[in-house]
């Protein structure tokens, strides 16, 4: 242990155990989430610094001549990887470097003070901190000692502690998440029926004095990360502290903070400088804002601050392309017009509309069809499943010493590595990718952030695509899915067909999607036609036995579609709800080149299915 930890002696924490059973089974060679999450685990777990316990490296450069990893003060973003690590992990079963899940456990116990923070080393990390503050990495003013806390990614960790005081009660986790709870009340200013943050970063024994004004646009929303890990305190260990807590903080960034107006336009991250000038908003602060508001809505009931997030995501599906999911990470001024040189997404932003949705469609709105449009596009294309088009020798590499490294929010990067690079971020999503692009421009490809938020998101997705309830199995989502109800075979973009094999008897209800007309879906059951009777979107195959074979088909149009994304022309073709052909193509990690589906023969493919003992309550 060469950093020196607030709390180096925490207690020893025990190997993570993930139970449950693995089989061989032959399935559509279609989106299986599951193996997207064993992906992930390497890109949670390789693109770290063994000399400093395992510490992130936050950035990817991969489109380098010489592919690099690099530290930065964003590293913090690693409270992420921490929330995210056992919920994929439960999808998938993967076992890979387990040691290192454990390695990071201890950490973050050995980060923990006295008053229930979470404080960072900074001796002994030359990146730690950037020459001058940064808002943009969470630090409003430079500490001065040996240690920080970033509150927002704290609040991530708070998750994280959650999630493991479920998976092992009699663990360290629920003692470590309820002192965490107390910190954060301890340096929050509550007036009336509000709560906020004066800070976004904090040091061991930093007097809290209630300001001047209050806090206004990106320094007040930057409270929504700690809101989203209180109402998850609340919510899976029943700390009403937390829950309060949480929806005092967010009741005063979706209504009085400025960053949201009352329809649920976004306003400006800095309201209160360059008054003349286009104002400057950040997607993914905003998104992370309105999911913070669902979590709390979700843990508590408040039914105003699920109305504000409603009208604040129906707002933001009109700032993107809602058929494929591509979300801009930046809006250069009020209104939604997308700006200039400005045309990339960011993943954050993707993940944080893909959770949106999951929550709303849970609080009984639904919002199922913009999950499986942005799952299967935007969202899939952007996980790194193929290395082929970096190696291929077709990829005209960047020389850095010729064109400047892009400056990171804490600046230059200089701390790296270029030991395997490439392997070691299989399964990262990419950080700035365009419509049709892996990468936009020159940039660097993976800002790890994304791949924090996009693991997590996987899991709200997968742990939805099916849902049992009282001998009731729904189907929200006609993905790959093994369960310990069924297991569910899609076919689609191939053809309009799910299988499903059952594993106990149950009623059964199937959604279809948008496109398909309750009168064109037929249903058999053991080979045998099933009359369906229809409640919405959810097709009633009724009563089913364990063994029984399902069967639903319906017609899968594929239709071609001119769109505008930040002010490009594309065409696209899609099959159901998949693109599977863009133009123009990209050239950095071309996405969607899927002409296979067209044939409509469904490939197939061997896999290894894994379902877990006990899934996590998380979404």
């Amino acid at each position: 242990m060469k950093l020196r930890y607030i709390n180096p002696d925490a207690p020893r924490v025990k190997p993570p155990e993930y139970p449950g059973r693995s089989y061989e089974a032959t399935v559509p060679a279609t989106l299986d989430l599951a193996e997207r999450a064993a992906l992930a685990v390497n890109a949670l777990t390789e693109p770290t610094d063994p000399d400093f316990d395992h510490e992130l490296y936050w950035i990817a450069d991969l489109l380098a001549t010489t592919p690099a990893m690099y530290h930065t003060a964003d590293d913090t973003v690693q409270a992420k990887f921490i929330q995210s690590l056992p919920l994929v992990r439960t999808m998938c079963g993967s076992t890979q470097n387990l040691d290192i899940e454990r390695a990071l456990l201890q950490t973050m116990l050995r980060m923990q003070g006295d008053d229930g923070l979470m404080y960072i080393p900074i001796r002994g990390r030359p990146w730690a901190l950037p020459a001058e503050p940064s808002v943009w990495a969470g630090l409003d003013y430079l500490p001065k000692g040996d240690h920080w806390c970033p509150l927002h990614m704290t609040g991530r960790l708070l998750g994280a502690l959650c999630i493991y005081a479920l998976k092992e009660p009699h663990g360290p986790w629920r003692d470590a998440a309820h002192r965490l709870v107390e910190g954060f009340r301890r340096v929050t200013i509550i007036e009336d029926d509000i709560a906020y943050l004066i800070l976004n970063c904090t040091e061991p024994g930093k007097r809290v004095e209630k300001p001047a004004k209050k806090p206004v646009g990106w320094r007040a929303g930057m409270a929504a990360w700690v809101a989203q890990g209180l109402a998850q305190c609340h919510r899976a260990l029943g700390n009403e502290t937390a829950g309060d807590l949480a929806q005092r903080m967010m009741r005063y960034v979706m209504r009085d903070s400025g960053c949201f107006r009352e329809d649920g336009e976004f306003g400006p991250e800095f309201p209160d400088i360059e008054k003349s000038k286009p104002k400057l908003i950040h997607f993914h602060m905003h998104t992370n804002q309105i999911l913070a508001a669902l979590e709390v809505a979700q843990a508590t009931g408040d039914k105003e601050l699920l109305d504000r997030a409603l009208r604040a995501y129906s707002y933001a599906v009109n700032c993107g392309q809602p058929l494929v999911g591509f979300f801009p990470e930046w809006i250069s001024s009020i209104g939604g017009s997308w700006g200039t040189p400005h045309n990339q997404s960011e993943i954050c932003t993707v993940a944080d509309m893909i959770a949106c949705a999951v929550k709303l469609s849970l609080l009984g709105h639904d919002k199922w069809d913009d999950v499986d449009r942005w799952v299967r596009n935007q969202f899939a294309e952007c996980q790194l499943t193929d290395t082929g088009w970096l190696t291929d020798g077709h990829l005209e590499k960047v020389n850095r010493t010729k064109l400047p490294l892009p400056a990171a929010s804490a600046g230059i990067p200089k701390y790296g590595t270029t030991e395997r690079v490439i392997e070691r971020c299989v399964g990262s999503f990419a950080g700035w990718p365009a419509a049709n692009d892996w990468v936009e421009g020159n940039l660097y490809s993976i800002m790890h952030c994304c791949t924090g938020n996009a693991t997590r998101a996987l899991y709200y997705v997968w742990e939805n695509i099916l849902a049992f309830d009282e001998g009731r199995l729904r189907v929200n989502l006609l993905l790959n899915r093994a369960s310990k109800w069924a297991d569910l075979d899609s076919h689609i973009p191939f053809a309009g067909k799910v299988e499903l094999k059952l594993k106990r008897a149950l009623e059964l209800e199937i959604r279809l999607p948008e496109w398909v007309e309750s009168k064109q879906a037929r249903s058999m059951v053991n080979g045998r036609p099933r009359k369906l009777t229809f409640a919405g979107w959810y097709a009633n195959v009724g009563r089913v036995r364990k063994g029984d074979s399902v069967v639903l088909t319906f017609p899968l149009p594929e239709r071609t579609d001119i769109v505008n994304i930040e002010k490009q022309r594309f065409t696209l073709i899609r099959r159901g709800n998949d693109v599977v052909h863009i133009d123009p193509p990209g050239k950095n990690g071309p996405l969607y080149q899927r002409g296979y589906f067209r044939a409509g023969e469904t490939l197939w493919k061997q896999t290894t299915r894994y379902v877990p003992e006990q899934e996590i309550p998380w979404s």
